[in-house]
């Protein structure tokens, strides 16, 4: 199916784009590579749409002197790559994360999943195809964009994307889940306090809980 962009969300495209090009520039400036994901990426953004930046290789120091409205560390199950958090405004919608340890290739992939830009590609106006959560294929065009189902497409999507087909099924069956049973829980979910940085919570959590402690020394 072909989808032709409105001006109106051409309008609404670039103001995401170009908060988002300011917070990867901000990063930039501290010597940190990001990069920003889904739908921004893609270009079939929605006003609700969030601006979600991660980073892949973290510089933590630097990244706890960022301004920021509140941090948190998650780990979604006891196996995880734990990640860090820094939310820059109240409603979390607009959130740079990066891992504590290395990331998974499924971990990794699952970026690439919904759509990669990084901030040359904002400045290039380039858009990259991904996967939605309605689980559809986005693939951008001078119009705007052509959606076709994941479903029956793995294969494609597997090319296109340049990730392996497990991750595509591990997502696809993850995302269907979550349709049919609404968000399930996360395992462990760490708010900092106002004046703690990310080192001090991760002594802390490490020091509290043998499943994350394990995850950080498992990478090392």
């Amino acid at each position: 199916m072909q989808i032709e962009y409105t001006e109106e969300q051409w309008k609404l495209f670039n103001e995401k784009r170009k908060r988002a090009k300011e917070i990867l520039e901000a990063l930039y400036y501290r010597g940190i590579k990001g990069y920003a994901y889904g739908s921004i990426a893609r270009g079939d953004v929605k006003k609700t749409s969030d601006i979600d930046i991660i980073v892949f290789e973290p510089n933590i120091l630097e990244l706890d002197l960022l301004e920021a409205d509140h941090k948190y560390i998650i780990q979604a199950t006891p196996v995880s790559t734990p990640k860090a958090y820094i939310s820059l405004n109240p409603e979390e919608t607009e959130v740079i994360s990066f891992p504590l340890s290395k990331l998974k290739k499924d971990e990794e992939e699952f970026y690439y999943f919904g759509g990669l830009v990084s901030l040359e590609d904002i400045i290039n106006g380039v858009r990259k195809p991904g996967i939605n959560k309605e689980l559809k294929l986005i693939i951008p065009n001078k119009n705007g964009h052509e959606e076709i189902p994941l479903k029956g497409n793995e294969d494609y999507a597997t090319r296109l994307l340049k990730i392996s087909i497990t991750t595509i099924n591990e997502r696809e069956k993850l995302l269907m889940k979550r349709e049919d049973k609404g968000r399930t829980g996360v395992f462990l979910k760490y708010e900092l306090a106002t004046n703690e940085n990310f080192e001090e919570a991760i002594r802390e959590l490490s020091r509290r809980n043998k499943f994350f402690r394990r995850a950080l020394n498992d990478s090392r």
